[in-house]
């Protein structure tokens, strides 16, 4: 991986992380714990771009789809929340299901 050159401004996680880590995650836990890193900073869009990239690697994670949920409530993008909440709940997560009832429930 290349970084980006000294003085610009990082333009995506990706760019973020090589400039000032010089390093990205390998693997789909490590996108996790960086997108829950992100979320915590509140920087929801780093945090969603993160989870993305952990429910890539491993699309059974769905403690990556629940926090992915939230991120995207977060900046009002209602129907991936639902979406990421959906795929949390087909892998038995029971947490998830309180909130898709809530996101959902106005849909009728």
């Amino acid at each position: 991986m290349s970084t980006p050159p000294s003085g610009t401004r990082p333009t995506s996680t990706e760019d973020w992380l090589l400039l000032r880590i010089g390093t990205l995650p390998r693997t789909s836990l490590g996108w996790f714990r960086t997108g829950i890193a992100f979320y915590n900073k509140k920087d929801f869009p780093k945090s969603i771009e993160c989870l993305e990239k952990a429910t890539e690697l491993d699309p059974m994670n769905y403690n990556a789809w629940q926090v992915l949920a939230r991120a995207c409530i977060a900046v009002n993008r209602r129907e991936e929340a639902v979406e990421a909440l959906k795929r949390s709940v087909a892998l038995d997560n029971p947490s998830d299901w309180q909130l898709l009832v809530e996101l959902t429930a106005n849909k009728e």
